[in-house]
């Protein structure tokens, strides 16, 4: 087909054709992490000559420059132009016709409502003219007088009663009238709710009944990555059901069309980036640690380094399950990598509104070897997590997403996977296993304060107890930290460590313990700082 892109616009109204409407199918949508595009197919019977046709069912939220128009040969595009389309809007829009349709009933209810109480108020002022009439009449003797104002006064009270009836209903439907109007007005008011219309100039050699497609990009879309993670056990291999939560607000709902999602995006600016100069300048570094923001003694920096998701082990081969069950959606997914991105090509119609809303989907599952293992931090939590670690996770195609986990049947909570990374392992948190208790007591017997000089110089010492209690032995991932300094008249001394792995740069204690069922293992942690007395330390 040939192909015009609408860079190529001009004026409309040079030509002289005539019109004809038709309506685009939307078959198909890629829905990037910012944007989606949308591809629709129709066909229209085009007259030898020049002929103007309106394209109607075109999402009124389009980046005009993305539109491209495909029609068979023989037919040559002369122009295209995109118009938000307002009247169209309204008889597709199913909300729209559903509060119409609801503005009818509420109108029919509120003219009976009018109707029922105007026989009311004609019955009143009958009543009234017969009470006249009785009362002026001759011969009438005073049994019969009774009667009748006992009569008229019956009849009168239960007129106006229900003329007072009538009257709240009707103050309630015209109310719920008021409300439905606004709920239109605020639907057609709201540009994402508004559909638009192509407008094609078109020359044919002869009668043709011609076969045309429509693509752009529209930003009112995008998806966002989730994840259920699921293990039997620790022998098990780890499930990964990969999900899409998708939103769209393109004024047009998808209608069993085939959804594609791409981790790429269609980038409106491609222009490569130039580096400019690189500026740096000095800051006062005893005023900030008296602050307590001295880098190497900031506890909040600390802790964010303990916060690992990511962690590096060995290089164990991923295996993707090669025959997936008949029942899985892993039958009807295709996954196409290329250099921009990796796109899952879903052969399964779906439908997603147009209400700003997620709708989840799952479109690939997963199951890889995973290896696990204990991992704690007792400086911020007593707890141990049991982590599952998947290496060559860049084989998956994973976007950070939440992950909801499941272990052993019983969902634990949630996690978030970050693939963001350039190490080779991933590590996935299942949950805290109260049986292996930890903890971190400071030992006053060994922590002391002394005056040498001018200078002050503080000792403290930990001790980390850890119980296995499970009926079987665990392997466990135990860190620690020691305060940094960057002031030459700070001095601080790692005195202590149980044989950990140091990093001096960062000051953390690694540990990888193996602890038999039923057993304690205790870790002794000590360091010294020295500082001028006159010096504040603050982080500790």
């Amino acid at each position: 087909m040939k192909q015009l892109l609408i860079s190529l616009l001009f004026p409309l109204s040079v030509f002289a054709q005539q019109q004809i409407k038709t309506k685009a199918t939307l078959e198909s949508v890629t829905v990037y992490n910012n944007g989606a595009q949308l591809t629709h197919y129709g066909k229209v019977n085009l007259p030898a000559g020049t002929s103007e046709i309106v394209i109607n069912n075109i999402s009124g939220r389009v980046n005009e420059n993305s539109i491209q128009v495909g029609v068979s040969s023989g037919v040559t595009i002369l122009a295209v132009q995109f118009n938000r389309d307002f009247l169209n809007t309204e008889a597709a829009n199913p909300e729209i016709k559903k509060l119409n349709d609801s503005i009818k009933i509420a109108s029919n209810e509120l003219t009976k409502t009018k109707n029922a109480k105007t026989i009311e108020e004609q019955t009143l002022l009958l009543l009234d003219e017969n009470r006249k009439s009785g009362g002026t009449s001759n011969g009438t003797n005073v049994t019969e007088l009774v009667k009748l104002a006992a009569y008229y006064r019956t009849k009168n009270a239960e007129v106006r009663n229900a003329i007072s009836v009538l009257n709240l209903v009707e103050e309630k439907q015209n109310e719920r009238l008021t409300a439905l109007q606004q709920q239109i007005n605020e639907i057609r008011s709201n540009p994402r709710q508004q559909l638009g219309q192509l407008v094609l100039q078109l020359m044919a050699k002869e009668n043709t009944e011609a076969s045309y497609n429509v693509s752009y990009v529209t930003p009112n879309a995008n998806w966002l990555a989730s994840y259920d993670i699921k293990a039997i056990g620790t022998a098990n291999p780890l499930g990964i059901v990969y999900k899409a939560a998708i939103t769209q607000s393109t004024g047009l709902d998808w209608k069993k069309v085939k959804l594609s999602l791409s981790t790429g995006n269609p980038n409106y600016n491609i222009t490569a980036p130039n580096l400019n100069p690189w500026f740096v300048s000095s800051y006062n570094q005893i005023q900030q640690a008296l602050q307590g923001k001295a880098p190497g003694l900031n506890i909040n920096d600390e802790r964010q380094a303990l916060k690992e998701v990511v962690m590096i082990r060995g290089s164990n081969s991923l295996k993707r399950k090669e025959n997936p069950a008949p029942s899985t959606i892993n039958n009807y997914t295709t996954v196409n990598e290329t250099q921009l991105g990796v796109t899952f090509d879903i052969d399964i119609p779906y439908d997603v509104s147009s209400d700003n809303k997620p709708h989840t989907v799952a479109f690939k599952t997963y199951e890889v070897p995973a290896s696990y293992k204990y991992y704690a931090t007792p400086r911020l939590s007593s707890d141990a997590y049991l982590l599952a670690e998947v290496t060559n996770w860049e084989k998956l195609n994973l976007q950070a997403g939440e992950a909801n986990i499941i272990f052993e049947g019983t969902y634990t909570g949630k996690s978030f996977i970050n693939p963001a990374s350039i190490q080779d392992t991933l590590s996935l948190s299942m949950g805290k296993d109260k049986k292996i208790i930890i903890t971190k007591e400071k030992q006053e017997d060994f922590s002391s304060t002394k005056f040498i000089g001018s200078n002050k110089k503080q000792a403290f010492t930990y001790l980390i107890k850890i119980r296995n209690t499970k009926k079987e032995a665990i392997e466990l991932s135990l860190k620690d930290q020691y305060p940094l300094s960057t002031e030459s008249d700070i001095e601080i001394e790692l005195l202590e460590s149980s044989n950990a792995e140091v990093n001096k740069e960062t000051g953390m204690l690694s540990w990888k313990l193996k602890i038999a069922p039923n057993e304690t293992k205790t870790i002794k942690l000590s360091y010294s700082i020295k500082a001028p007395k006159s010096k504040i330390i603050a982080g500790l």
